[in-house]
């Protein structure tokens, strides 16, 4: 993924090939997510006690209009020790001996929001930092410890208080609270969220300043198991606590690792507790296609910044995502949410499915470890011995000839080409710049099951990451032949491509699908309508956003315009599409 550096401002028909019987092989979800309904928050305060791992709280987590005094008990013989900094609580933490004053603590000195050592470049550290203070909450986390020493799980809590106007924004999104150690993200040592050792390392012993900004070496951009770290989730609607779960997180993406708003896997393991996180994160709208029920029950998902998109509309993938779900490649489910670290805000995020397979499996009931995936042409999940398979169809494809039937109806079986001409059709119309070798994905089910028509063995495809496109940056223009751009591309893509064109009957296939999604899918009132409609839901979280992360960038006084430059363009990109890319199809296809 490309990072640029801003400054100043399914019911999907499966057609097999040659027009042979159909197969359906359906996505029956939406990636369009509503926003949450519109309910008032909470406003008087009422005594709402609840009782958790042996304590009893006066209040319970949620949205409230002035402050309180929280009181907590426990058993006799057991000694209550709590934080107020999101850290686990241990018998050396503070002990509960009075109630603790629960106030509005948005006009306090930052304290997370003031750390500067944590993107690049870093000669631009204070440009990332909020001018002023950040709307913040209380976080109590708490336990009890018997006479003989023995500790209670740990009970986390967050209480927000006040906003006054805000508080009207705050109840139409998701809120999302993270509860962690200071240090597990802004140590030095050990901290996932800075440069770190890590930067101070290679900038002893590798320095090299040809070095892009978005990949130098940082504890930010270290990646596996050793670089997560334990924490607490909570989720809020309407101002009221839904779902609370211990978890880990490690930092998510490519280059946007090194922007000052940073994207976050969230895995559920039987080591935090849950091995799962059974909760709807996407309000009813993502649904599987194998029951038609809503997916609520995940092993892990992503805490998006809007990747490339991060500086300006932040929506674009959403919007993308969300004019294509009928078609037969698989979207990612998305819906925006407001996420407060330790009681800091942290922005706008997206909740976003995080692409393994169990995302697979819960989509097409084929089970988890049946599944391949094949991301940025690499296994990402599966056998090395289908990895090997897929490999060697590429060697294949790029040594047949697909013009006579036979050869392509043998691609066919191998490949679900409806799927293929669908997710070509729809990258190519954006003009995807970091598409290709990189941000593809594709899977198959490594066990046939005659009962499930997706796990026949067949290649299917993975739209993601779509948001460098549209364009963005000044770049992926609507005049370009993206087309041609595949076409010439050394890449697995770009060989079954121009494998298949070789095939008449691919050919107009292939022209039937492209203008069918040119025509609905991406059709230019229908295109509007949603990014006016997004641009609306968004721009109160995208300017707030601007304001935490960028304030000398697109935020303070140019938020407004960035915002409207940034939506103008997304509009001019499609107003102008259209024609162009007709025209170029035409010229590859006649």
């Amino acid at each position: 993924m490309k990072r640029r550096a801003v400054f100043g401002t399914l019911l999907i028909l499966s057609l097999s090939c040659m027009g042979a019987a159909a197969v359906s092989c359906a996505d029956n979800r939406s990636s369009d997510v509503l926003p949450s309904s519109s309910e008032d928050v909470k406003g008087e305060i009422a005594e709402v006690p609840f009782e958790a791992e042996g304590m009893r709280f006066s209040m319970k987590s949620g949205f409230y209009d002035s402050g309180f005094s929280l009181t907590i008990s426990a058993d006799d013989e057991h000694q209550i020790f709590y934080t107020l900094d999101g850290s686990v609580p241990t018998a050396q933490s503070s002990r509960y001996t009075e109630p603790i004053a629960i106030t509005d603590r948005s006009a306090e000195e930052n304290d997370l929001s003031a750390h500067k050592d944590i993107a690049q470049p870093l000669e631009l550290a204070n440009d990332f930092l909020p001018r002023s203070a950040v709307d913040k909450a209380t976080v109590v986390r708490a336990i009890t410890i018997d006479k003989d020493g023995n500790k209670s799980p740990v009970v986390s809590n967050t209480y927000f208080i006040g906003y006054g106007e805000k508080a009207e924004y705050y109840k139409n999104f998701k809120v999302v609270s993270i509860l962690t150690d200071e240090g597990d993200l802004f140590d030095s040592e050990k901290g996932i969220y800075v440069l770190g050792k890590t930067y101070d390392d290679w900038k002893k012993n590798e320095y090299d300043p040809s070095v892009p900004d978005w990949f130098i070496p940082a504890n930010y951009t270290q990646k596996g198991r050793e670089w997560e770290r334990s924490a607490a989730i909570q989720f809020f609607e309407n101002g009221e606590l839904e779902k609370s779960q211990d978890v880990g997180i490690r930092i998510h993406g490519g280059a946007t690792r090194s922007y000052s708003q940073k994207s976050f896997n969230i895995y559920a393991r039987s080591d935090y507790g849950a091995p799962k996180l059974e909760y709807d994160l996407f309000s009813g709208n993502v649904r599987s296609k194998s029951k038609g029920e809503p997916v609520n029950v995940f092993d892990t998902f992503v805490l998006r910044n809007g990747g490339n998109d991060a500086m300006y509309t932040r929506f674009s993938d959403k919007l993308i995502q969300s004019l294509v779900p009928d078609r037969q490649f698989l979207t990612q489910g998305m819906e925006p949410c407001i996420v407060f670290i330790d009681g800091e805000f942290w922005g706008h995020y997206e909740i976003t499915e995080k692409m393994d397979d169990d995302f697979i499996s819960s989509h097409y009931g084929i089970p988890a470890s049946d599944i391949c995936i094949i991301k940025k042409e690499e296994l990402y999940d599966g056998k090395e011995e289908t990895f090997a398979e897929w490999e060697q169809l590429r060697s294949w494809i790029q040594n047949t000839d697909f013009s006579g039937d036979w050869a392509y109806n043998e691609l066919c079986s191998r490949v679900d080409m409806q799927s293929f001409m669908d997710y070509v059709s729809a990258e190519v119309y954006i003009n995807n710049a970091d598409w290709g070798s990189k941000n593809m994905a594709m899977w198959k089910a490594e066990t046939i099951d005659e009962s499930n028509p997706c796990a026949d063995g067949k290649w299917r495809f993975i739209l993601y990451d779509t948001e460098y496109s549209s364009g963005i940056y000044g770049e992926a223009l609507p005049s370009e032949d993206s087309f041609e751009k595949l076409m010439e591309s050394d890449c697995f893509l770009a060989d079954l491509f121009n494998g298949a064109m070789e095939n008449a009957g691919f050919r107009q296939q292939f022209t039937d699908t492209f203008m069918d999604i040119a025509g609905k899918n991406f059709d230019n009132d229908r295109v509007k309508a949603e990014i006016d409609r997004l641009s609306a839901e968004y721009h109160d979280i995208v300017i707030a956003t601007y304001d935490r992360f960028w304030s000398g960038l697109t935020g303070g006084y140019g938020a407004e315009s960035n915002y409207d430059s940034a939506v103008d363009s997304l509009r001019s990109f499609y107003n102008k599409r259209y024609d162009y890319i007709v025209k170029h199809l035409k010229k590859h296809i006649s």
